[in-house]
């Protein structure tokens, strides 16, 4: 006998879920494009040849390039944050707020910083530098980013120890230091003095005499 299941027709997906579908593969081309050829090359033909999806396609769904463009960088905010966490989460879950901790989790927020995506949020930065259009559009994006970044900070002991006066700044000091680093690295990466910089980034951290 015939499993009613098996016989059913598969279910025709709703016009918000070909829309939602749609919209992810032109964000998803968008960010690969930016991570591979640059952000100058990503072009509306190049996005649309990468997502297999018409011109006509992604300006149903997109009124430009740049609300696309704004669109795919708050979901590299997104994915940057969650790449964060799962690589600083279970160093933060098993550290204490004790200055010894401090390497141990510097070294895990250094690994979530050398995340690719990183790159290409980079790349969304630079062309705003010169792009006044594209800068302003980006701002609440680039402020709601760094506020889920601190306030993600602050669930690891050893950070939410810090004076209250000083700890915005700590977390910013230390988040550039190791972003800088990771755009350097991706062209002339410098082993050497990793280890070195890693101690000057917890010197910022430690408490006065210790």
């Amino acid at each position: 006998m015939t499993d009613p299941a098996e016989a059913a027709p598969p279910r025709r997906r709703t016009q918000r879920e070909r829309r939602e579908a749609t919209v992810g593969k032109l964000v998803d081309a968008t960010i690969a494009a930016i991570s591979e050829v640059g952000y100058a090359r990503t072009s509306v033909q190049e996005i649309c040849r990468r997502a297999g999806v018409s011109h006509g396609g992604l300006f149903r769904h997109f009124e430009t390039r740049l609300d696309l463009v704004v669109t795919a960088a708050e979901e590299v905010g997104r994915r940057l944050l969650a790449h964060f966490w799962e690589r600083v989460g279970p160093v933060a879950e098993q550290t204490t707020a004790l200055p010894s901790a401090l390497p141990e989790v510097l070294r895990a927020i250094r690994a979530a910083c050398r995340s690719p995506l990183n790159l290409v949020w980079f790349e969304i930065l630079v062309a705003a530098r010169t792009d006044a259009t594209l800068r302003d559009r980006l701002i609440p994006t680039i402020d709601s980013f760094w506020q889920d970044i601190y306030l993600t900070a602050l669930r690891i002991p050893v950070i939410a120890a810090q004076p209250v006066e000083t700890r915005q700044a700590a977390v910013a000091a230390a988040l550039h230091m190791f972003e800088g680093e990771t755009f350097i690295n991706s062209i002339t990466p410098r082993p050497e003095i990793e280890d070195k910089m890693l101690a000057i980034v917890s010197g910022l951290y430690a408490p006065p005499g210790v």
